[in-house]
C-alpha cells in the first residue's frame, strides 16, 4: 500500500501514536527488535490458543468507547472471534473486550504515552495488559492500584489469556513454552518443523530397516522350524521301522514257532 493510499484510508482516524515524522497515521514497527517480538508473540500465542476459539491479532486500529483516539496494541486476544476479519475493532459493537493486550515499546514511544494507552485499556476492563520493552528486555503487567495503574514485574508469571510465560534464558527474555519449546526472537519455528520432519523420516527409515531385519529373522526361523519338523518326521519314521524289525525278530516270536511245531509232531 503506497503512502497516499494509507493517508486516504486512515486520515479519518485520530491515532494515539506518533510514529515517524509525516507518518502519524501509519502504524509502523520502528525497529527490528519491535518487529521480531511482535511477530514472535502473535505466532506463539496463535499456537498456544489454537482451538480455543479466540482471535489473536495485533497492530490493528482499536477504539475503546471512551471518546479518546484510536489505539493499536501490538497484540490483542479477543475471545470467541477466531476467523473474524476487520480493519478496525470497536468492543461492544464488533465483539467483546479483549482478554489480553500487549504493548511493545518502540523507539519513539514515551513512557507517559504508553501509560496513557494502558490506562485506557485498564479502564475498559481488559483483564491482562502487558508492556514489553525489547531493548531493555523487561516485561511488566499493568494492574489497577489504589492511585491508578501499577506496573508489576511479569517475568515468570503465567498468562492465562496467552497460555504462556515470559521467562529468561541465558540472560535474554523468551517465551515458554509454545510447542513445548523455549522461543526467542530470531528463532525459526518452521526450521524446527523441518528438523523434526527429518528426524521423523530418519526414525521411520530405521524402523523400516528393523522391520526388514525382523522379517528376515522370522523367515530364517520359519525355515529352521520346517527343517526341524522334517528331521523329526524322518526320525519318527525310522523309529517305527526299527520297532517293526525288532518285533519280527523278538524271542517271543521264536518260542511260539517252536511250540506250534511240537504240537504237530
Amino acid at each position: 500500500m503506497d503512502r497516499d493510499t494509507v493517508h486516504r484510508v486512515t486520515k479519518r482516524l485520530a491515532v494515539d501514536y506518533a510514529h515517524l515524522p509525516g507518518e502519524e497515521h501509519n502504524p509502523l514497527m520502528e525497529s527490528t527488535e519491535h518487529v521480531q517480538w511482535t511477530v514472535m508473540l502473535i505466532n506463539a500465542v496463535t499456537h498456544t490458543l489454537a482451538g480455543s476459539g479466540d482471535l489473536v491479532t495485533g497492530n490493528v486500529p482499536f477504539l475503546p468507547p471512551d471518546g479518546g483516539p484510536h489505539t493499536a496494541p501490538d497484540l490483542m486476544v479477543i475471545p470467541g472471534l477466531a476467523g473474524r476479519r476487520f480493519g478496525r475493532y470497536v468492543p461492544g459493537v464488533d465483539g467483546p473486550v479483549p482478554s489480553v493486550c500487549v504493548e511493545v515499546i518502540s523507539p519513539s514511544n514515551r513512557r507517559a504515552q504508553i501509560r496513557r494507552h494502558t490506562a485506557r485499556l485498564l479502564a475498559l476492563g481488559v483483564p491482562e495488559i502487558y508492556i514489553f520493552d525489547p531493548r531493555a528486555e523487561t516485561v511488566v503487567q499493568v494492574v489497577a492500584g489504589d492511585d491508578g495503574p501499577v506496573e508489576v514485574d511479569a517475568e515468570g508469571a503465567y498468562s492465562p489469556g496467552m497460555r504462556l510465560v515470559f521467562t529468561r534464558v541465558d540472560g535474554s527474555l523468551a517465551l515458554c513454552c509454545p510447542g513445548d519449546r523455549l522461543v526467542r526472537p530470531g528463532d525459526d519455528p518452521f526450521g524446527w518443523l523441518i528438523e523434526e520432519r527429518a528426524r521423523a523420516d530418519a526414525e521411520m527409515a530405521r524402523a523400516d530397516a528393523e522391520m526388514a531385519r525382523a522379517n528376515a529373522e522370522m523367515a530364517r526361523a520359519n525355515a529352521e522350524t520346517a527343517r526341524a519338523n522334517a528331521a523329526a518326521a524322518q526320525v519318527a519314521a525310522l523309529a517305527r521301522e526299527l520297532a517293526e524289525l525288532r518285533a519280527r525278530r523278538s524271542p517271543d516270536s521264536g518260542d511260539a514257532d517252536r511250540d506250534h511245531h511240537d504240537e504237530e509232531r
